[in-house]
């Protein structure tokens, strides 16, 4: 059962029953296919859950890796990499780093839902046992430019002891707190040629893993989400057949993001 916690009240929350994709790229749990291609998505919405919140974290982190492994292009210094550009939308993607230090990797997003302008900022960084995702949005190049965001909000995905995610939320100065104590399960079908891919969420030595199934519950793919002591995000992607790969990315306070893939049978 998954409960929540906003201040000091305690309330059910019940799972959602779909993942839609629309980050850089797709990330679904128990092993769905690497996506091909970033798309702008992050429109704002009135009240996202919270495990909706964390999907969007670790999605973001696949998409990264994805990124990183294709190796389409770079942040070079001072120079953000624009990944797509599609009917006046775009996503960028450069380094960044805290001010305690930690490298964050950055993507950001202008596009144009219903005609009217949004850009999305988002952070993904983090520490050992902790993967953050801090986003802001805003509705005006004025606010973008003077950092005035019209919308903010900081997630924590802190994977616990025995498959537990518990998962903080800071949204407009409100703290909420959501308990994970089963794994997170969505489902995607295909509505062109019926397939379906369920996407199962649980913690693991630190770290979220990520497995996506066929309609048959055979593997298609296992990620583990974790980060590094320096801010440094690492994707481990497991496949059937017994490959691995492991992706790490960092990025620098010049704009720049250093990457690294190790791959092996």
């Amino acid at each position: 059962m998954s409960t929540c916690r906003i201040a000091s009240a305690s309330t059910q929350l019940r799972l959602c029953s779909a993942a839609a994709l629309a980050l850089l790229f797709t990330a679904c749990g128990r092993g769905s296919a690497p996506p091909s291609a970033p798309e702008p998505g992050d429109t704002a919405q009135a009240q996202e859950s919270g495990e909706q919140l964390m999907i969007d974290a670790l999605d973001e982190l696949e998409s990264i890796a994805s990124w990183a492994e294709l190796g389409g292009g770079s942040a070079e210094r001072g120079r953000p990499l624009l990944l797509r550009k599609t009917d006046g939308d775009s996503v960028f993607m450069y380094g960044s780093v805290t001010p305690e230090g930690l490298g964050v990797v950055v993507t950001e997003r202008h596009t144009h839902p219903k005609g009217l302008l949004l850009i999305t900022v988002r952070k993904s960084y983090g520490t050992p046992g902790r993967i953050i995702s801090d986003v802001s949005r805003y509705d005006t190049y004025e606010g973008f430019r003077s950092n005035l965001p019209q919308q903010t909000t900081l997630t924590e995905v802190l994977p616990a002891s025995r498959d537990t995610i518990v998962t903080h939320v800071l949204r407009n100065g409100i703290t909420e707190t959501y308990t994970f104590r089963l794994p997170v399960v969505t489902s995607v079908t295909n509505l062109v040629n019926g397939t379906t891919r369920v996407t199962t969420r649980y913690a693991m030595g630190g770290a979220v893993v990520t497995e996506v199934t066929d309609e048959n519950q055979a593997l298609v793919r296992r990620t583990t989400s974790s980060a590094l002591a320096s801010g440094a995000l690492q994707t481990r992607t497991d496949l059937p057949g017994g490959s691995w790969r492991i992706v790490t990315t960092l990025g620098r306070g010049d704009g720049s993001i250093s990457r690294e893939t190790v791959s092996g049978q």
